[in-house]
């Protein structure tokens, strides 16, 4: 389930489009609703991104919290609205209180959302034991305290993380008498950032207090605690200062045969995270291809298209009160090539001291190779090269009684030096 990304799409890249120059504001409303029905938690989403983007695959995180009484492991059913061809849910056990990880993906046509941006996902049932209980039920993050959601688009695989705003803590209360109550706030958001002139007693808290009801401000509002609880990771970027005019030092590369683009890059003070873009053919078009929620990272991966050339580059942001974001410069661009991929159907047959052979046509290819030995496990030699990507068959002359046979496509990168995709595994002549 951790890698239900690389298991369940690959395909083309993710290309969300975002204006060099201007963020759009639905970007930062993705938010979570919680809403209580007896001992049942009805879970929605709203995600305005999802009108443009088409998501059809979506992960996120639901943290219960026992405070008080006792419960057995609750249970997630999906709503029959949602119709994504995988639809997962796996209760963990934590310390005594339970995450449920929550997993939807369809094919291109199976969104997630609706084009309102709006969906029931589903509900989570509770199972106290006993009349007298306190449980509190609340978003998570896909990687820490922060609430966020994963989400690939319909023509794209790299799973892009996204902060969830303004979502709810639910509350159920059970007395002796058998009646249930419920009463909810808001959980903190990585959006939301504490006055840093605020003393830690004066700065309210809107994490769940040990009555397991969430402490808010004066004016009825939550905001995040000016400290955190033992393990939980500090706010990125809370106590450094952004500079937004510098640039970050990043580099991207690719191993041998692979389309997955490796980028590194120099951490920016005071930066929240961190989007990276590219640009494919004569266009000049940068497209975002994936967005970093953590400001400590340094490297990460992103799997392109095969044969294919990018212009690369990435920024930093800060998040500010009120939720917009704050661009860096961009780095300096950087060009990848990508090898193309594994040349499939190779058939090699013997004719008289020729061998002929045959492959389907990889796709931007421009030229092969091919290679023989003796022995299947042996040291093979190249005996041919195919300079056009059209070429689908060949003779060899086999004068050195070759039995097996491979080949690899290539594609040119912009400095006119080639990029081998992989080989094939190599096939018997008959």
């Amino acid at each position: 389930m951790k890698k239900w990304i690389s298991c369940i799409l690959l395909s083309a890249l993710l290309i969300t489009a975002i204006p060099v120059y201007h963020v759009r504001a639905a970007g930062t409303e993705c938010t979570g609703k919680l809403v209580a029905s007896g001992s049942n938690i009805n879970v929605s989403l709203s995600f305005p991104l999802a009108a443009t983007e088409e998501i059809t695959s979506l992960r996120f995180k639901l943290k219960v919290s026992i405070t008080s009484g006792k419960m057995t492991e609750p249970v997630f059913q999906f709503n029959n609205a949602i119709k994504s061809e995988v639809k997962d849910s796996k209760i963990i056990s934590d310390n005594g209180n339970y995450i449920a990880d929550i997993i939807m993906s369809g094919k291109k046509d199976q969104l997630v959302f609706p084009s309102d941006g709006q969906a029931d996902i589903g509900t989570l049932s509770l199972k106290p034991s006993g009349n007298v209980y306190k449980i509190s039920t609340q978003f998570t993050g896909i990687n820490g305290e922060i609430p966020s959601a994963e989400y690939v688009t319909k023509s794209g695989q790299s799973a892009v993380e996204i902060p969830l705003v303004n979502t709810e803590i639910r509350v159920l209360e059970g007395n002796s008498s058998g009646q249930t109550s419920s009463s909810g706030g808001y959980a903190p958001s990585a959006t939301k950032k504490p006055d840093a002139s605020a003393s830690p007693s004066a700065a309210p808290s809107a994490t769940p207090s040990a009555t397991g009801t969430p402490n808010t401000s004066q004016t009825g509002q939550p905001s995040p605690s000016s400290s955190s609880a033992p393990g939980t990771p500090e706010e990125p970027g809370a106590d450094a200062i952004f500079d937004k005019d510098k640039k970050p030092s990043m580099s991207v590369s690719a191993k041998k045969g692979s389309r997955v683009a490796t980028f590194k890059w120099n951490i920016i003070d005071g930066a929240d995270g961190y989007i990276f873009y590219s640009a494919s053919g004569k266009s000049g078009n940068y497209k975002r291809i994936r967005t970093i929620f953590k400001p400590e990272r340094i490297s990460c991966n992103v799997t392109m298209a095969y044969a294919s050339s990018y212009s690369l580059r990435m920024r930093a942001f800060r998040i500010s009160e009120d939720g917009s974001r704050i661009f860096g410069q961009y780095s300096k661009v950087k060009k990848l090539t990508t090898a193309p991929a594994k040349v499939k159907g190779v058939k090699a047959r013997i004719s008289g001291t020729r061998v002929n052979l045959s492959w389907k046509k990889v796709k931007n290819a421009k030229g092969y190779q091919i290679y023989a030995s003796k022995k299947k496990s042996g040291s093979y030699s190249l005996v041919k090269t195919l300079k056009k990507g059209s070429v689908l068959k060949t003779t060899i002359k086999n004068k050195k009684n070759y039995k097996y046979f491979k080949t690899r496509a290539y594609v040119n990168n912009a400095s006119k030096k080639r990029v081998y995709g992989n080989f094939c595994t190599s096939v018997k002549a008959r």
